[in-house]
């Protein structure tokens, strides 16, 4: 018995069209059911859709591509893998976020690293919900800890900059 005679039809993991490929045959999954349950992640808990991404071991540019469409397309399938790790994130799992207590300093050298970058510190904070106060905090060593959807929030941010940032040999001098 191969995945697919184990999957039941109506599941969203169930991939309706066949590659010509039989070793690739689900490799591919219908991107609809799973743009639907990222977007019912969001609306249950209320974290910006980067961060259940990045707890979901999704990158930031795929998320983003599943949620607004490439080019103007919106995506039809997506890699079986990426759903199954989507599909396993609960809003429950999600909501422990806001408990689960992270060291800061990786927050802080993603965050330092972003501010180097050209991002402004006035928006930093603002994306991560805090303080300019408390963001100095936390560059400076003076808090310990920061929650995990504070650090995932970080990590999103540093991506985004780092995307958009020229690289340094080509900035104008």
């Amino acid at each position: 018995m191969n995945a697919r005679e184990r999957i039941p039809h109506d599941h969203p993991l169930h991939s309706p069209r066949p590659t010509r490929d039989p070793a690739c045959a689900d490799a591919w999954v219908d991107a609809a059911p799973f743009r639907s349950h990222l977007r019912h992640l969001c609306a249950t808990t209320g974290l910006p859709w980067q961060v259940v991404a990045l707890y979901a071991g999704l990158s930031v540019r795929h998320a983003d591509a599943l949620l607004h469409g490439r080019r103007g397309r919106t995506l039809r399938r997506i890699p079986r893998p990426t759903a199954v790790r989507l599909w396993e994130v609960s809003p429950d799992a999600l909501a422990g976020l806001r408990r689960v207590a992270c060291p800061a300093e990786p927050t802080a050298r993603r965050l330092a690293a972003a501010l180097l970058d050209g991002a402004r510190p006035a928006l930093v904070a603002g994306a991560l919900r805090w303080s300019p106060e408390r963001l100095g905090a936390v560059l400076d060593g003076r808090v310990a800890g920061v929650t995990a959807v504070e650090a995932l929030l970080a990590r999103a941010l540093a991506e985004a900059v780092d995307r958009t940032r020229v690289p340094h040999e080509t900035r104008a001098a």
